[in-house]
């Protein structure tokens, strides 16, 4: 060992610096697995419907089984393209709702409410309530609109995102990731 690196070795660590100090973004993202799974079971069975099919009536039948399969396998795969449906940081939350991105800050968001999955097969939801909706609903394009216009209908809030067997948090605990990063600026509670 030379001195040159012996110093630079034994230096001590500059105060100041702790990188643990800042929360840790959170984020919702497709679940690899499972999409990948029915992506690739889809268009097994589309083949082999496709290879079974015929001019008959029955396999006029097939081919249509065959075309539905192969649309699933298409939609399963782009799913794996997504990449994340949500990212909440220290600023603020951001979804994606089709291939827009709708952010806002903490402090423009009356309530975060979180609803837990129940069971295996069931998937929670992380439903986001602003203060003005008006501004922000009103800039999305229409396609996107619709999609909000549904999610509010289904969930009582337009910008809601799904987790559980299908989109994966990036932390377990969601309702406690979420107050953490909210930082008192608006509530994060679990709905019942």
């Amino acid at each position: 060992m030379t001195e040159a690196s012996a110093v630079t070795h034994h230096q001590p660590r500059p105060e100041g610096f702790d990188l643990d100090d800042r929360p840790v973004p959170f984020t919702i993202r497709a679940s690899q697995k499972v999409h990948g799974g029915l992506a690739l079971g889809a268009a097994l069975v589309a083949v082999g419907f496709a290879t079974s099919a015929s001019g008959t009536a029955t396999g006029v039948l097939r081919w249509f089984a065959a075309a539905a399969f192969a649309v699933l396998a298409v939609i399963c795969a782009r799913a794996l393209t997504v990449g994340d449906m949500l990212v909440a940081d220290d600023v603020g939350i951001r979804l994606r709702i089709r291939n827009e991105w709708i952010g806002t800050r903490w402090q423009d968001i009356e309530e975060v409410t979180v609803l837990k999955r129940r069971h295996p097969l069931d998937d929670g939801r992380i439903a986001v309530h602003l203060l003005d909706p008006g501004p922000t609903l009103a800039a999305m394009p229409s396609t996107t609109r619709k999609i909000t216009d549904a999610n509010r209908r289904l969930t009582g809030s337009s910008l809601a995102v799904p987790f559980g067997l299908t989109a994966r948090p990036s932390n377990g605990e969601v309702v406690q990731a979420l107050h953490m990063l909210a930082d008192a600026r608006c509530p994060v509670r679990e709905q019942l």
